[in-house]
């Protein structure tokens, strides 16, 4: 298990383009610290603010991944 905190806030995605919208549900705040564990399949999987997992990284470490990278560190 890693503690990561969010660096900017993170929104839910449209399902359709892939974009995260403003408008949406907030689903990480910025400055907020999370526990993540990584999955028998390499993907890193938190919860967020209203109890829900996401998966926020796939591979083997969590700086692999750019998606993490550009709204998280690890604490």
């Amino acid at each position: 298990m890693e503690l990561v905190q969010c660096i900017r806030d993170v929104f839910e995605e449209d399902p359709l383009s892939g974009a995260e919208n403003p408008l949406d549900r907030k689903l990480f705040k910025e400055g907020n610290f999370y526990p993540v564990y990584r999955d028998e399949h390499n993907s890193w999987i938190t919860v967020d603010d209203d109890g829900e997992q996401h998966i926020i990284a796939s591979g083997v470490t969590l700086m692999e991944d750019f998606w993490f990278t550009f709204r998280f560190r690890i604490a």
